[in-house]
């Protein structure tokens, strides 16, 4: 399974400061490599984009002694800076191994993950311009979780159907070339998309039962595609639809007319070609 993160939030950043430390030492997506778990695979076209990135301090706090050996894999992006000083969405802490669908696991990710985002802000402090007077702000409410649990569906997304603009009579929406997780990193910058077919949301085996989100039907490098938040709207929306329809002409789901389906699709904005 992909690393489970705990975010968290940093106040008293004086943006000045730390913007111009970013500007100076500029990172890319390339820059992600060359740190075990984060050797990626990318396009090529990825590798010169600027990215919001952090490893520089944390290695500076390991080399001092600040942070002990076991926490090298503290690294990753960040959000914004408000003029408030407000450093967000910090995702430096992932922790691999841990089961979603295990209440020691999780427990135990809270109490690790909470304590090594405390050592990233000490780091932080030390070792990033303009976080020498801040504090940490919150923790994010839960575990960021990418996966546990998938359906075996009546159609299961493949790796080449995310990467080769895959094109689905049921389709119910669109998503862009977009994987994130299991050593590939493809950002969305080229207009390329593949279909979210209606069967992914179907379960083998069970009637009457559609699943959204995260867990629809696919293999690992699909779900490092659909497991974005965004393409869980998408497959989200779609299921609304379909089972709104299949309650109001009282037709089993996989007995759709998925043209009635993509029609009230069309209707409420979405884009589904």
């Amino acid at each position: 399974m992909m690393a489970t993160s705990v975010m968290f939030s940093m106040s008293g950043v004086d943006k000045g400061r730390f913007l111009d430390a970013v500007k100076a030492d500029p990172q890319t997506y390339k820059d992600w490599e060359g740190n075990g778990e984060w050797n990626i695979e990318t396009s090529g076209k990825e590798d010169a984009l600027f990215s919001p990135f952090l490893r520089k301090p944390f290695k500076k706090a390991l080399e001092t002694g600040l942070l002990p050996p076991n926490l090298s894999t503290i690294a990753g992006t960040w959000g914004a800076v408000s003029d408030q000083g407000d450093l967000t969405y910090l995702n430096l802490i992932g922790l691999a191994e841990r089961d979603g669908t295990d209440p020691d696991d999780l427990t135990a990710a809270e109490m690790e993950g909470r304590y090594q985002a405390i050592a990233a802000v000490e780091a932080l402090k030390r070792f990033m311009p303009g976080c020498e007077g801040a504090k940490l702000r919150n923790f994010g409410m839960t575990l960021g979780v990418r996966d546990t649990r998938k359906i075996d569906a009546l159609y299961n997304l493949t790796s080449a159907d995310v990467r080769g603009q895959a094109r689905f009579d049921d389709v119910i929406g669109i998503f862009p070339e977009f994987i994130d997780g299991y050593g590939i990193l493809i950002l969305p910058t080229t207009g390329r998309y593949f279909h979210v077919p209606y069967r992914a949301l179907l379960p083998q085996g069970i009637d009457n039962l559609l699943v959204a989100g995260r867990s629809i039907g696919g293999d690992k490098t699909s779900h490092a595609a659909v497991r974005n938040m965004m393409c869980c709207a998408v497959a989200g929306q779609g299921a609304g639809v379909a089972a709104a329809i299949s309650i109001a002409t009282d037709t089993a789901l996989a007995q759709l007319d998925i043209g009635r389906v993509q029609a009230e699709l069309r209707r409420q904005g979405a884009r589904i070609h």
